[in-house]
């Protein structure tokens, strides 16, 4: 086969393929939600320090007597008992490792999502697509799901970031709605402005 024909056979070749897939949209944290203090002496943090939570004014954290699922490092919950912030280590599986040596974040939160799914028995039902997020040079994936409750009528969303440290642990930060108070509940956009505060003063190392 002479090289002409070769060249048109591979350029033929090329055109039957299909386009690669454009690259994942990157949201970077909303930096202009509802300014909040917090406090420096109430705070989440892994045992290895690699991630700190700093918690918002008014929040205390359970005690650790409480039983916790697995891999939990703490659960704080605001002063109205509307919400929590749960941050917990996510173990690693052959999905996440694959996901991390990659470094694709998208595939990261769907490994963790799935984890979640078997872990509850298929009761959570995903509500957004798996995201890309960034805040500074910090990277992560992040995604929302439901739970379903007989007792409730209203749809509430949990909102979890799946983050990464430099030394290849993965944590999950998540905010989820209590319903501790019948007259008090938190509303989706309250929760989501309180994930993004958390995802703008989170310390990852």
């Amino acid at each position: 086969m002479s090289r002409h024909v070769l060249f048109v056979a591979m350029l033929l070749l090329a055109s039957c393929m299909p386009p690669p897939p454009p690259p994942a949209p990157l949201e970077q944290v909303d930096m202009q939600v509802e300014a909040m203090n917090y406090r420096s002496d109430e705070e989440l943090r892994s045992p290895a320090g690699d991630i700190v939570l700093p918690l918002p004014e008014g929040w205390t954290v359970l005690p650790s007597a409480q039983r916790l699922a697995e891999g939990t490092i703490g659960v704080a919950l605001d002063s109205l008992g509307t919400m929590a912030a749960i941050l917990q280590r996510v173990p690693p599986s052959d999905a996440i490792v694959a996901a991390l040596s990659q470094r694709d974040m998208r595939a990261l939160a769907r490994a963790c999502f799935d984890r979640r799914l078997q872990r509850t028995g298929n009761t959570v039902r995903l509500s957004a697509a798996f995201r890309l997020s960034a805040r500074d040079s910090l990277r992560f994936g992040t995604y929302t799901f439901t739970e379903h409750n007989a007792d409730s009528s209203q749809l509430s969303f949990t909102y979890v970031a799946v983050i990464p440290t430099v030394e290849g642990s993965v944590y999950e930060l998540a905010v989820s709605p209590l319903d501790l108070a019948l007259d008090r509940r938190a509303d989706n956009r309250r929760l989501d402005s309180i994930f993004q505060f958390l995802l703008r003063i989170v310390r990852v190392q």
